[in-house]
């Protein structure tokens, strides 16, 4: 008699700690999904036309195939930002905010910019080649 209390008991406790643990399942699982399995993508550079081709021709600048770029990783307070340096210049590869951060990106003729924002707080990744190699700068904010 005693047993089949014991067991009673085991198998109530057991079907409200598996419908509890459901329940919680079913409720988080979109959150991890989202935070852990789905990273965030490379950002696009602002005012880059994702459609448009390199130059060709004579005019075009010249890189060494044999040199591919150095891949260089950038941590700053509000995000990282990953670069393709080479020996005449640099190319955004990818920017990803810390949560609660936003990013802008600037490039012009021989530099290019990343900055990450959140509230009056700035941290930046600041690449320069113009008339000399490239430099790579960081701001932490």
């Amino acid at each position: 008699m005693r047993t089949r209390r014991v067991l009673t008991y085991f198998g109530a406790w057991l079907a409200a700690t598996t419908a509890a643990g459901t329940l919680t399942w079913l409720g988080v699982r979109d959150v991890i999904r989202d935070t852990v399995i789905e990273r965030p993508g490379p950002l696009p550079v602002a005012g880059a036309d994702p459609t448009s081709q390199p130059p060709a021709g004579p005019d075009a600048a010249q890189t060494d195939p044999a040199q591919p770029p150095d891949i260089r990783n950038y941590d700053v307070d509000g995000g990282r930002a990953v670069l393709a340096v080479r020996a005449d210049g640099a190319d955004l590869v990818s920017a990803v905010p810390r949560p609660g951060h936003g990013v802008q990106t600037r490039e012009g003729d021989g530099w290019l910019r990343v900055e990450f924002r959140r509230g009056e707080q700035t941290s930046s990744v600041t690449a320069s080649w113009r008339e000399h190699p490239p430099r790579i700068s960081t701001q932490r904010g």
